[in-house]
């Protein structure tokens, strides 16, 4: 056993800073001696850790060190064989694990919520997607991810996969039935990749479900930024087992990271796992009982409802309560209209769509930051309804319909690989002439960031009303080269 007390990378950071060493290396502001006044100002005393690639201080890419020992005791306290750190997010993870097990032309089964960081492998590896049918609940307007018949089926509808990949849990907090499919891929021979950017808390707590390691799956990329305690653009890679080749996801690793990596951001990893190693299981359950307040709170102000396990414990087998969901169907509000009198009373929120708001409850939140939503939320829903803005009945006469068929996504038709049709000639096309055309660009709306289409995809006509509902309501789209969306890029005929 290592010792989870040491932060190696920050003891060895800090040993070489007190060193004083005179550089003539980059960064060019020289320990911040010729930062800008503003900079100095906000990271003062955080800029002489800013370092260049230093031989002292081990390297990203080969790492033998004080990084090494960092990245291995993250493994251990995850219970894998092997680690990453990455400092371009986990978008560059998913990537690395998908160029790493599939190749040009080999299939890859993956879920219809898939962000679009999968496309993107997809075009860099040249594999070729196979998708997975999404469950979806029109109640509450969001995916559900994969049940295991269809993953099952999909599985053994395509013999020819080399693997699957998994999103788990999703933005919602919805996780699949993952101890079961990895069990059905693992026999079927397939790499069991997991896209598992929002559960790196999951293993602190006997509270929130199984982690995607526990669950044996082969390898599985962690954005701690997002709800643990590094730097934003932090996550690491976890991975065990032999069914993959460990030097090959180090090569595409190598690949899709910075050769100049930021040492404060290596560092902040170092400190969120020595923060999980000794803290963890106190942080994540105070986070988990503040979930557990809020949504307490939150039901009981009109008009206001928090999407709750039981109400879709039929379809899904886990459930991160931490993730909550705050529905203004009530007050007739639409998700855009609900965050934006949120924004007055100073809450921001991490999504919005349908008629709702997703907020996260993490290990850095406290009683007093509860307290202001709740009150905010509860402001809200006086003014709303002082002002006699909702009736019954008012939004299903008014706008249900627009709303559902905008957190519906169409179904995907694969009619050229990714990679093929990213380097294919193109034309741009007016959107409402590209019915039946082939995409050739990716357009998804950020939170959460699912692609509507891909490119190599067929631009269907439940493309075209998704893309349309989502621009009646105000939603602006990622990835179009014409951010109006007046026109698309297509692959010419």
């Amino acid at each position: 056993m290592m010792n989870q007390e040491r932060m190696p990378f920050v003891e060895a950071l800090e040993s070489y800073k007190n060193e004083y060493f005179i550089p003539f290396h980059t960064p060019g502001h020289k320990i911040g001696s010729g930062a800008h006044t503003i900079l100095k100002e906000w990271m003062g005393p955080a800029l002489p850790y800013d370092l260049g690639v230093m031989y002292a201080l081990d390297d990203l890419h080969e790492p033998e060190g004080a990084l090494k020992e960092a990245q291995d005791l993250t493994a251990q306290l995850y219970g894998a064989g092997y680690c990453w750190f990455s400092i371009n997010g986990t978008t560059a993870l998913i990537e690395a694990m998908i160029m790493g097990t599939v190749g040009p032309d080999e299939t890859i089964i993956i879920p219809r919520e898939a962000h679009r960081s999968v496309i993107s492998g997809l075009v860099l590896s040249g594999a070729k997607p196979v998708y997975m049918d999404c469950q979806f609940d029109e109640r509450w307007g969001i995916p559900l991810g994969v049940s295991l018949e269809d993953a099952v089926r999909t599985m053994e509808a395509h013999p020819e996969a080399k693997a699957i990949l998994l999103v788990y849990p999703n933005y919602y907090g919805v996780g699949v039935d993952i101890v079961n499919i990895v069990k059905e891929a693992h026999k079927r021979g397939l790499i069991v990749l997991v896209d598992e950017a929002h559960g790196p808390h999951l293993p602190f707590t006997d509270c929130l479900p199984i982690e995607a390691i526990e669950a044996n799956a082969d390898l599985v990329a962690q954005s701690t930024h997002k709800s643990v305690g590094s730097l934003t653009q932090t996550s690491w890679l976890l991975g065990q087992g032999s069914r993959f080749n460990v030097r090959r996801i180090t090569q595409m690793h190598q690949m899709l990271q910075s050769t100049s990596p930021n040492y404060i951001f290596l560092s902040s990893l170092d400190m969120a796992r020595h923060q999980l190693a000794t803290e963890g299981k106190a942080l994540v359950n105070r986070a988990v009982e503040l979930s557990l307040y809020v949504r307490d709170e939150l039901n009981k102000i009109s008009g206001i409802s928090t999407m709750e396990y039981n109400y879709i414990q039929d379809q899904v087998i886990n459930y991160d309560c931490t993730k909550v969901l705050i529905d203004a169907k009530g007050l007739g509000l639409t998700g855009v209209e609900f965050e934006q009198l949120l924004r007055k009373h100073r809450i921001e929120v991490e999504l919005v769509q349908s008629h709702h708001v997703l907020v996260l409850i993490t290990i850095g939140d406290t009683m007093s930051s509860v307290e202001a939503l709740i009150k905010a939320v509860q402001a809200v829903s006086d003014e709303v309804l002082a002002n006699s803005f909702s009736v019954e009945g008012y939004y299903e006469n008014q706008g249900d319909s627009l709303t559902k068929a905008s957190t519906l996504l169409p179904n995907p038709i694969v009619r050229v690989t990714p990679r093929n049709a990213m380097y294919a000639n193109r034309e741009q096309v007016p959107l409402k002439e590209a019915l039946n055309r082939i995409a050739g660009e990716t357009i998804a709306y950020y939170p959460p960031g699912i692609p509507c289409v891909a490119v190599g995809e067929e631009i269907s006509a439940s493309v075209l009303q998704y893309i349309e509902n989502r621009k009646a309501l105000g939603y602006v789209p990622n990835g179009a080269d014409d951010m109006t969306l007046e026109t698309i890029w297509v692959l010419q005929e």
